[in-house]
């Protein structure tokens, strides 16, 4: 069964459209990305991944999204239901 996550993120003051553009456009083994949306509040880009199990999404975020130039810090929300 896939795994879903959503991911906050914070960046750098005037690269979260760059920094949402390339974590869209990253390549992830074993992971999609549905979304990567600049949004207002206390982050600056919500992505929703969908990954294979818990460890997919985990090596996506630790090995491609927190490197992303720009990228300061994130947090992974996991979905306990989708429907």
């Amino acid at each position: 069964m896939a795994v879903t996550a959503w991911v906050l993120v914070q960046t750098e003051i005037g690269h979260a459209r760059a920094v949402a553009d390339a974590i869209a456009a990253a390549d992830y083994d074993r992971v999609r990305v549905l979304c990567a949306d600049t949004v207002t509040g206390p982050h600056d880009i919500i992505a929703r991944f969908e990954g294979d199990d818990l460890d997919a999404i985990s090596s996506a975020v630790e090995n491609v999204v927190s490197n992303v130039g720009g990228v300061q810090n994130t947090v992974t929300c996991l979905s306990m239901w989708v429907g």
